[in-house]
């Protein structure tokens, strides 16, 4: 019985740490994640060089082009998953249909937009349940413009064990395009 009682014990700190999710607060600071975040930023920079080509090839053809100074929303992305179960980052191609780790309990979403969504009509849902926004961080190009964020989403079910996560956002200015990503989270 003393054995059964003392498995039982270790079994269920175990467990409780396990199932504890860390601050995302500290996470954002580890070394390797603001790489990951550098290389994000990369991408979207990279996508907003290309927008502004495309923008000066028809202003030197005489077309129509769009005055607002932030681009419509035109990349939507779910990047990585970080959960009470798979402590670690587990980031995602664009390309992936589904995690490459198997995740539980509470998580943090990552997502990168390049262009401007509508605030209220960010949503990240898995399951059916909205995510609460966590944190937005501001990606600007070299002129100091902001083109893009880096979201942060938190998952409160401690009950969770998988499903389709979506995101969506719908553009701030014209063509107030909708964008979205689905993600299968395992």
């Amino acid at each position: 019985m003393k054995k059964l009682l003392m498995g039982l014990t270790v079994f269920s700190t175990f467990s409780v740490a396990a199932s504890e999710l860390p601050e995302l607060d500290a996470l954002l600071q580890d070394p390797a994640h603001q790489k990951y975040e550098e290389a994000l930023k990369a991408e979207v920079i990279s996508t907003h060089e290309n927008y502004q080509l495309y923008l000066e090839t028809l202003r030197n053809n005489g077309e129509v082009v769009p005055l607002a100074p932030a681009p419509p929303i035109s990349y939507l992305e779910i990047r990585g998953v970080l959960s009470a179960q798979y402590q670690q980052w587990d980031y995602v191609d664009p390309s992936s249909f589904s995690t490459n780790q198997n995740h539980g309990g509470e998580f943090y979403a990552v997502t990168v937009e390049y262009g401007y969504a509508t605030p209220a009509s960010r949503r990240f849902v898995v399951n059916g349940s909205p995510l609460k926004l966590y944190t937005s961080k501001n990606i600007t190009d070299a002129g100091n413009v902001v083109i893009g964020f880096i979201n942060y989403w938190h998952n409160t079910q401690t009950s969770f064990t998988g499903g389709t996560s979506t995101y969506q956002g719908t553009s701030i200015n014209f063509p107030y395009n909708k964008e979205d990503d689905r993600l299968y989270i395992r």
